[in-house]
């Protein structure tokens, strides 16, 4: 029946073509049909088990787990392609050890299984190797393990020791497959040696059940060495009898009964005489009298039918059924008996996916709860993280980082973590996208009000310097360098003061292409009036030297077409920006919880062009400021326009970097601080001094003061 006693029969029978069956082969080498031609076999093939075994685990979602195995001599390959199957599944195996018996080898064995964090040790070895290992175990009080047991052990309480059947308790074992052997009970139950009277083994059958002896015939077994009752046929076999052969577990009796029901229908397809188109060249159909072997093996190999059980039996082409396992859960009662149960099977003829089938509640663990015990190596990373693989350790150990911003993950234990749309971002616990709030610098929050709030303050204050300007426009302070550019100035200032206004809100076409073209339309006026009055200081004081060439431009000529010119310029390069590359609103693309409304640019060249042309008229003005800086007039309007022009290049020249660095509705909120800023620094240098004088010391605002005149009264 085993592997051992069956290599030499099937090498014999092969030569010659005799069919076998065997119901308790499982060694894979029995596959070679090259080897084996003739060798057949009802159980499948060890080389199913790392997969059933993989199939399993996975259910259960052990991916944290130990191997045992006997000294048979294939516990290498067993370990190699178990360690492979679980790996598909995403398993590991904490330890591999291989079980001798020897006193050194079951201490090491034991240590491994108590200091690993594994709960579920998959076991490959026979049961003398077990009752070992259990003692040690016991010795080292290490009971809390979940055993799965393979088809090699076996699973009969009455040769396991104490120690063993505690050890077992809430475990699992992998068995064959069986199924009901239809009149097996009415046959045994009807079973009499008068109607057998020449056979040895019913005889046998008869003093074994019923405890007496045939003369003749030495009792064996439990019935050997004591004096029993000779039978004399005519004793009742009730089903108490019957009941010590265990007939409700037909595990070895199922594969049995299929070898010699697949015998059975080989042959009546033999003596049918039924025509075959898979016979061998020339091959005739048999006659009961003159039956070959490899007629017989023939028609084996190619025998199908359906069991009691609705079960397809058929060969493969290895020679074997296909594969199919039971599970039986095992546990200790109350009284403390010893209780198996079928929770389940697998079977490899089903759909891919479909294979396995598990009654779990069913199951009695030891800890007593109807919830499958863990075991892994690292817990399942929660939703919002994902696996990051720990060095030096096996896949399955693992750590949980955080997914980076802008990604999530939506599934437990994910390597890897998803990028949300640009539309859309992560919600607080980074398992799901959700869409970006709108946003746009708004009146309604706290920095779009301190902005609105400063610009009408500033626009004001330009309003009511113009205004003290116009009431005092007779005065010697403001009629000095040309009173009407500094209206006009004023007058530029607070449409600057304005512009801010068209940033704050929501974008819409219209304001995405005014506001950056009118502002820079408006500094420029502002700068190129500034650039006037410098020019006129400097010009005023050259012309007055009789051979300055100046003189014929010394009027209102001068200030005019620098203001015209100049502003020109910028207001074709806008008209160019605006009517060919209009900025329109669009989203930002920034990563954040956050889509801000924003107008583009359009063109950037046209952009900075306007801000280059700008920044080059405040130089130039700088400049020319700088250099009058030192002419003798007691109030020199050049120092104040290098101080203003000065401010005003800092601010510009700083925008700059900060304006690429700020993301969303920031980049609005520092282009309206630059505009502010600038403004101001212009409308402080140059008008703050003067409206001082004006209001404050007006004594100093007189003609004598201005052209540097002092009277002394004693």
């Amino acid at each position: 029946m085993t592997s051992p006693e069956s290599e030499p029969m099937a090498e014999l029978l092969s030569v010659y073509k005799v069919p076998q069956i065997s119901h308790g082969s499982q060694h894979p080498q029995f596959s070679d049909r090259r080897r084996f031609p003739s060798f057949l076999r009802t159980v499948p093939s060890r080389a199913h088990l790392p997969q059933a075994m993989a199939k399993i685990l996975l259910y259960f979602n052990w991916t944290w787990v130990g191997l045992l195995g006997s000294d048979s001599g294939a516990f290498e390959w067993l370990d190699q392609e178990f360690q492979k199957e679980v790996g598909k599944n995403g398993g590991c195996v904490s330890f591999s050890k291989r079980i001798d018996g020897h006193v050194n080898n079951v201490g090491n064995v034991a240590k491994a299984i108590q200091t690993s964090t594994a709960k579920v040790i998959v076991c490959d070895c026979y049961h003398i190797h077990f009752i070992i290992l259990a003692k040690a175990l016991q010795e080292k009080n290490v009971t809390n393990r979940i055993w799965f047991l393979s088809t090699s052990f076996l699973l009969n309480p009455s040769i396991l020791g104490r120690e063993a059947r505690e050890l077992l308790n809430g475990s699992l074992s992998l068995g064959m497959h069986s199924g009901p052997v239809p009149g097996l009970r009415h046959f045994l139950s009807t079973l009499h040696p008068a109607t057998y009277s020449d056979n040895y083994l019913i005889k046998l059958f008869w003093q074994e059940l019923l405890g007496c002896s045939w003369p003749g015939l030495k009792p064996a077994g439990p019935q050997a060495g004591r004096v029993a009752p000779n039978c004399t046929g005519l004793e009742q076999l009730t089903s108490t009898h019957l009941s010590v052969l265990n007939l409700d577990d037909l595990t070895a009796t199922y594969q049995v009964y299929l070898a010699t029901k697949a015998f059975l229908v080989a042959y009546q397809n033999l003596r049918a005489n039924h025509p075959r188109e898979d016979l061998p060249p020339g091959g005739t159909c048999a006659k009961a009298g003159d039956t070959r072997p490899w007629q017989v093996l023939h028609y084996l190999k190619n025998v199908h039918f359906i069991s009691q059980a609705q079960e397809e039996i058929f060969f493969t082409q290895d020679g074997e059924i296909p594969a199919a396992f039971d599970i039986t859960s095992i546990s200790i009662g109350p009284d403390h008996t010893w209780q198996t149960v079928k929770v389940g099977n697998l079977d490899f003829r089903k759909p891919l996916g479909k294979e396995l089938v598990m009654n779990s509640s069913a199951i009695i663990w030891a800890e007593g709860s109807g919830k499958v015990p863990l075991s892994v190596c690292s817990e399942k990373c929660p939703l919002g993280t994902r696996k990051s693989n720990v060095q030096g350790k096996p896949s399955c150990c693992f750590e949980c980082l955080p997914c980076p911003r802008g990604a999530i993950t939506n599934i437990l234990d994910s390597d890897s973590c998803l990028k949300c749309p640009e539309d859309q971002w992560p919600n607080n616990e980074k398992n799901q996208c959700i869409p970006k709030i709108l946003d746009f610098l708004s009146y309604k929050e706290t920095l779009g009000m301190a902005l609105a709030f400063c610009t009408t303050l500033f626009f004001l204050l330009s309003l009511t310097i113009l205004g003290i300007f116009i009431w005092h426009h007779h005065t010697p302070i403001v009629r000095a360098n040309n009173h009407r550019l500094s209206y006009l100035l004023l007058c530029s200032l607070a449409l600057c003061f304005l512009c801010p206004f068209m940033f704050i809100g929501f974008p819409i076409p219209l304001t995405c292409a005014l506001r950056q073209a009118s502002f820079g339309i408006i500094f420029t006026v502002c700068v190129s009036t500034t650039l006037a009055k410098t020019i006129i200081v400097v010009s005023a004081f050259r012309a007055t030297r009789p051979d300055a060439r100046l003189r014929n431009w010394a009027g209102i000529s001068l200030p005019n077409a620098i203001l015209i010119g100049f502003s020109l310029v910028q207001v074709v390069l806008c008209m160019f920006w605006v009517i060919g590359w209009p900025p329109v609103p669009m989203k930002s693309t920034e990563a954040g919880p956050k889509v801000t409304m924003l107008c583009g640019a359009g063109s950037s060249e046209f952009f900075y062009a306007m801000l280059g042309y700008l920044g080059f008229l405040a130089l130039v003005s700088l400049v020319v400021a700088f250099l009058a800086r030192r002419l003798p007039d007691t109030f020199n309007e050049a120092k104040y326009i290098t101080l203003s022009m000065l401010v005003f290049s800092c601010v510009w020249i700083s925008f700059i970097p900060a304006h690429l660095s700020a993301q969303g509705k920031d980049t609005v909120a520092v282009e309206i601080f630059a505009i502010l800023a600038s403004g101001a620094g212009l409308m402080g240098c140059l008008f703050f001094p003067k409206c001082y004088i004006i209001l404050l010391q007006p004594d100093k605002n007189t003609r004598d003061q201005m052209r540097g005149k002092k009277h002394f009264k004693r």
